[in-house]
């Protein structure tokens, strides 16, 4: 598995899981290497990781394997896809972390809605194939010009079944089990101008665990991580802490 990291002589870690598509989701976080050391993994299927497919089952075995295998509790932080992979690796490994700070999981699904979520991703994932355009997208997302060129030539090798079983990954309220008996701290952000089935995930998982703390962001859409950096990146250095 591929990582990234930035602090390594920091002793606190916090590992960080990408939203699909886009291995820099947290760039504007990667100023907290100053003082925490970050490990990002690559997701299967995306960023240098490209030469697998994402499987559900076998992502949430491999993180496991690796964080068990850094010897110490860490922080960890997940967006989106990220976020669904991270609630399921809370609720199965809780010994493993100190906290988890959870943004925009979308953990309330039926058939229907992902149905249209499969097919408004078919089309981006379409779209991403042209070279200016998936540019585009990835100066419109905040990437550097490096991180920009990247993405471009990353996003040309991932598969259309990548692209599907990360949208029905099959990690849902009901099919994670134990997050009611997770005892770490736990933050479940969302934004307000996200989608009900997100927002309403956040509010679930407090429902679920009174551990849970969440919280809905005004202004905010799908964005959190790169649009109110200075706010989360407070609440990771107060969960670090």
């Amino acid at each position: 598995m591929y990582t990234e990291e930035y602090g390594r002589e920091n002793e606190k870690i916090v590992v960080m899981l990408h939203g699909g598509n886009f291995v820099h989701s947290f760039s504007k976080q990667y100023v907290l290497g100053e003082k925490y050391h970050l490990i990002i993994p690559h997701l299967m299927g995306y960023g240098r990781e490209t030469d697998k497919t994402f499987d559900t089952e076998k992502q949430v075995a491999e993180l496991a394997k690796f964080i068990g295998s850094l010897g110490k509790k860490v922080l960890l932080v997940g967006f989106s896809l990220g976020a669904q992979i991270a609630f399921k690796l809370v609720s199965e490994h809780q010994e493993q972390f100190c906290g988890a700070i959870i943004i925009s999981p979308w953990l309330d699904k039926n058939e229907k809605m992902l149905a249209e979520v499969l097919a408004q991703n078919e089309k981006q994932f379409k779209m991403f194939k042209k070279k200016w355009l998936c540019g585009l997208v990835g100066k419109m997302n905040g990437l550097s010009k490096p991180q920009q060129k990247e993405f471009v030539e990353q996003m040309q090798k991932v598969t259309a079944e990548t692209m599907r079983n990360a949208v029905d990954n099959g990690i849902t309220l009901d099919s994670v089990k134990g997050f009611e008996n997770v005892k770490i701290p736990v933050y479940a952000l969302a934004g307000a101008k996200e989608q009900a089935e997100v927002t309403g995930s956040v509010r679930a998982m407090s429902e679920k665990n009174p551990l849970c703390k969440y919280e809905i962001w005004e202004k905010a859409a799908h964005n959190i991580p790169p649009l109110f950096a200075e706010r989360l990146n407070g609440l990771i250095e107060k969960m670090a802490e």
